[in-house]
């Protein structure tokens, strides 16, 4: 970006009415699709060398040009300011060329007004929980949380799977309330807030991918694994947690299937594999049989276990994930039964007062469509 002489610069400032002391983003204009900006604070946008303002940089936005970008954070209707006549245009009106070939300033939005961006949503949040917030936000702790958590990430594996772009849009903004609100929480004991957890994660993505961000190589997924495991467990030692061994990350909270997969893949990073799924395949046959003999219910439940575990360790070596194995196979049956209850209720038929060999010639009927 060219801006000229340094009085230049301050010359468009003072036009904007802008105290640089006061804070203010300086952005070209080609430069908006890649860069992360805070529309909370003023906005300077310069012209561009080229004169264009589309997408001609690697982006951190789903928009492909600097009008989309910015239409996307503030209201189409938002006044913008050309400099330096001061001839105001609304936001709507320009496009990427225009935005280019001059520069702009673009007046902050107020804090609940920024809703495209996660200082808004702070902000939000922050005056949920004032003392003349909501009743239901202010009586939150973290452990009341926890459920909400717990759904909010579940519905957005639904969405994942079953629902449209715009569903998953929304379940994940119902995920990213919950990290704030619990950031929120915690800001106001002093104990950390949302820059530490931007901070927190930031530090370990570069720390876990030294093949991406630092000198070493990798040939292949397999070696990028062991070395996250490897680097996991040096941050265990550092945080005096080495001596919960190789397997004391793997949380508590986990739904089970999705815990034994994880202690089952980090064994295979430690080493501790069979030597090809046929040995697995063993496995499974080994624990069914185990099962069928048990005589107790302790018995019983013990070996239900180990046939799980037994099943999950063979998805894992068929590259599946049997959490979601098993979320598909509830749907589809879920699914069925629906299309049961169709076929009776066309037909006049009373599920209620039919045999099972009845209602089993309707269930083979729509697993056939």
């Amino acid at each position: 970006m060219t801006v000229g002489p340094a009085h230049g610069l301050d010359a468009l400032l003072a036009s904007a009415g802008l105290d640089p002391g006061e804070g203010v983003q300086i952005v070209a204009a080609h430069r908006l699709t890649a860069i992360a900006f805070d529309p909370s604070l003023p906005l300077l946008v310069m012209a561009s060398d080229s004169g264009a303002a589309g997408a001609t940089l690697a982006g951190r936005h789903a928009r492909s040009g600097a009008h989309e970008v910015l239409v996307a954070l503030y209201p189409a209707s938002h006044e913008v300011r050309r400099l330096p006549e001061g001839t105001t245009h609304r936001l709507d009106e320009l496009d990427d060329a225009q935005l280019g070939a001059r520069s702009w300033f673009i007046q902050a939005l107020d804090p609940f007004e920024n809703l495209a961006s996660p200082h808004g949503m702070a902000a939000i949040s922050a005056r949920l929980r004032a003392p003349n917030g909501c009743p239901w936000d202010r009586k939150q702790t973290h452990r009341s949380l926890r459920p909400y958590l717990l759904e909010e990430a579940y519905e957005t594996v639904d969405a994942i799977e079953h629902g449209s772009s715009g569903d998953l849009a929304e379940e994940l903004g119902d995920v990213l309330l919950q990290v704030i609100l619990h950031a929120q929480l915690a800001a106001e004991k002093g104990v950390f807030d949302l820059t530490d957890v931007y901070r927190s994660i930031t530090a370990k993505i570069v720390r876990r991918h030294p093949h991406v961000f630092g000198t070493v190589e990798v040939d292949g997924v397999e070696q990028v694994l062991a070395n996250w495991e490897t680097i996991k467990a040096d941050e265990r030692a550092e945080r005096g947690k080495a001596h919960e061994g190789a397997f004391g990350g793997v949380a508590r909270a986990l739904p089970a299937l999705a815990g034994s997969r994880e202690i089952q893949e980090r064994a295979s990073a430690l080493g501790w594999d069979w030597d090809a799924i046929d040995g697995v395949w063993e496995k499974v046959r080994e624990e069914i049989e185990e099962l069928r003999q048990a005589a107790s219910d302790g018995d019983r439940l013990h070996e239900v276990g180990d046939v799980l575990f037994a099943l999950v360790n063979l998805s894992r070596w068929m590259k599946l994930d049997p959490e979601e194995a098993l979320r598909e196979a509830n749907h589809r049956w879920l699914m069925r039964y629906r299309g049961v209850e169709e076929l009776a209720a066309d037909r006049g038929l009373d599920l209620g007062r039919m045999s099972l060999a009845e209602k089993d010639v309707l269930w083979d009927e729509v697993k056939a469509k």
